[in-house]
């Protein structure tokens, strides 16, 4: 009689485990995912020369001479210059207009001048980027 309460009990912890098993498996989990993307957002940026007005698409950390010459591929717009090492892209002339008789090419970013060079430059989305014919220093 003692093996016949034995078996029905194990008989019982079986199917109560199974059961809950069965159960434990239908019931609907809440999970919280969270995706990140390393997509990046496109930004954009203007460039004023004189009367022309270009906007282009930027890269995360494009400088602005980065942009002159994706710019000079796609568009009207022209520029020469002469890198220094260590220093950077010197603009030499932009649109045909070289600098001569103490006119320079003056770099402004969002209305200021820039502390920096055009190589060093980084754009953020929405600058605005102006190339100022003006006396030199």
């Amino acid at each position: 009689m003692k093996k016949y309460f034995i078996l029905i009990g194990a008989v019982v912890a079986v199917v109560i485990t199974t059961a809950f098993a069965y159960t434990h498996l239908e019931s609907p989990v809440q999970q919280t995912i969270q995706i990140f993307s390393d997509v990046a957002t496109t930004s954009h940026a203007t460039f004023k020369v004189g009367d022309k007005t270009y906007s282009l698409d930027i890269a995360p950390n494009e400088t602005v001479i980065d942009a002159m010459r994706s710019l000079a591929s796609t568009s009207d717009f022209s520029y020469t210059g002469k890198d220094y090492p260590g220093l950077g892209v010197f603009v030499d002339s932009i649109n045909g207009r070289k600098n001569a008789g103490g006119m320079y090419w003056i770099l402004y970013l969002n209305g200021t001048t820039t502390s920096s060079g055009a190589s060093a430059t980084v754009l953020n989305d929405s600058d605005i980027v102006e190339w100022k014919y003006e006396k030199g220093f």
